[in-house]
Order: structure tokens, then sequence, then C-alpha cells
């Protein structure tokens, strides 16, 4: 009987730390797995709020002009159309052109209702010049066939930027360079104070402050680092000390052979 009752304590002690061990309560400093770690999350940027706006359609014919904006503002707008007539109006088709693109649409709007068709404006490259276009709907309405909104939006320029897209084009072996030169307007002075890449796992990437005859300029420059043939991809935000625009981004693409 001595000798049960000593053995029965020390097996419920046993069964106690396998219990433990097992629900994990002693894991909290472990090492993650292979299988649990992650990679890190890329980067997007500092957070920024779209300009956006909204207006009604009601006829096949409209047009919209755009309140100014500036280079590398995300623009969104809402065109709410109104289907005036008694019977269902079919968007079967709706397309944008000339720095501007459909994000989506409402494909039936009832007699009577109201539906959308979401407008996204293309600025980066548009610095210092007037996005003219027009929205074409392919509808199912029989008299007018295809509803069309003419628009137009000035864009304030930010910046000169001699490429907006960096491309690292050529053997892997061989270091592959390409550089963009930026350079503050009179209007929007600035000074770079950091780059961010999204991904930064292919490329370094860095900047200098150099001589332009309208003053001073930016050199970015991107080099790639990948170690055998593929596709880059990447975007590097520029952050600087103006308010009115305190990031912009430059692409880096390249295509990589043996």
């Amino acid at each position: 009987m001595a000798k049960r009752k000593i053995l029965f304590p020390g097996l419920l002690l046993g069964i106690t730390v396998v219990i433990v061990i097992s629900w994990g309560w002693g894991s909290i400093g472990d090492t993650p797995t292979d299988g649990e770690r992650h990679e890190e999350p890329f980067y997007f940027g500092i957070p920024e709020q779209p300009v956006y706006s909204r207006s009604v359609v009601d006829s096949p014919r409209s047009s919209y002009e755009f309140a100014p904006v500036l280079q590398f503002d995300l623009v969104k707008h809402d065109f709410i159309v109104r289907n005036t007539s008694d019977a269902a109006l079919e968007l079967k088709k709706v397309e944008a052109c000339c720095g501007s693109l459909v994000e989506s649409y409402s494909p039936m709007i009832p007699a009577g209702k109201e539906g959308v068709i979401k407008v996204v404006l293309l600025t980066d490259r548009r610095g210092g010049e007037t996005i003219r276009g027009t929205i074409r709907a392919v509808t199912s309405d029989p008299e007018h066939p295809e509803w069309t909104i003419d628009i137009s939006c000035f864009v304030k320029k930010f910046a000169d930027i001699s490429e907006h897209t960096i491309m690292l084009n050529g053997p892997w072996r061989t270091p592959i360079e390409g550089s963009s030169v930026v350079v503050p307007t009179a209007d929007y002075p600035f000074a770079i104070t950091s780059l961010e890449a999204k991904r930064g796992i292919f490329i370094t990437y860095g900047y200098k402050e150099t001589a332009h005859d309208s003053g001073k300029a930016y050199f970015i420059w991107a080099r790639n680092t990948r170690k055998e043939p593929g596709v880059i991809r990447d975007t590097i935000y520029v952050q600087t000390d103006n308010p009115a625009r305190p990031q912009f981004i430059i692409r880096v693409q390249g295509k990589l052979t043996d």
C-alpha cells in the first residue's frame, strides 16, 4: 500500500507535465517553425486619401469638368446613372480612355432607379496637362445604344520626372543600373527625405542631390541584385518634405536574361 501511495502522485505529475507540454503552455518563447514563419509585409507607402467626387448622369450625352488636381493625386469619381425610363437599362460594356479608366459599373439599372460608373483618373504622368477623354457605355437603350460622358481635368505639375519607370534589362551576371532625374517645380519646391521600396528584394536603390538649370534636382538610381534570370517588378516610394505631396512613386521593372 505504501508503494501505491508514492507511485500514484508521481504518475499524476507525469501526466500533468505531458498535458502542459502538449497544450503549448511552455512555448511562449519558442522560435517558429519554417511553416509558421511569414515574409515581411510589403511597404505600401504613406496612407493617402483619394480625391473623391460624384455627379449625376441622366441623359445619353453629358460632360463633366473636374476641379484641378495635383500630379500623383489618386482621383476617383462616381457617375450616378439615373434611369428615368420605364424599362430596365443594361450597361453591356463601359470603357474609358486617355488618362482615365473604369473601375467598375452597375450592369443593370432597374426602371426609375440609379446605378453607378466608378472612374479613376491616372495623374502620375500628366503633370501640367489636361486629361481629356470620353467614357462610353454600350447600353440596351434602343434609341441611344451608346451613352457618352466627356470629361476634362487639369493636373498641376508637382515635378519634372525624366523616367517614371526605371528599366533594368539585360544579362543577370552584368551589373545593370537605371536612373531618373527629378526636378521640383517652382510652385511646389521640396526636398527628398527618404526612399522606401515596396519589396526591395531584387534591387538596391538610392538618391543624391544634383545641380540643374532651374535649381536643385535629384538623381534616383536602382540596381539589380537578382542572381538568376527572371523578372523585376518593384515600386520606389519617394518621400518629400512638402505636405502638398509627401510621397510619389517611381516604378522599377526589368527582365534579366541568362
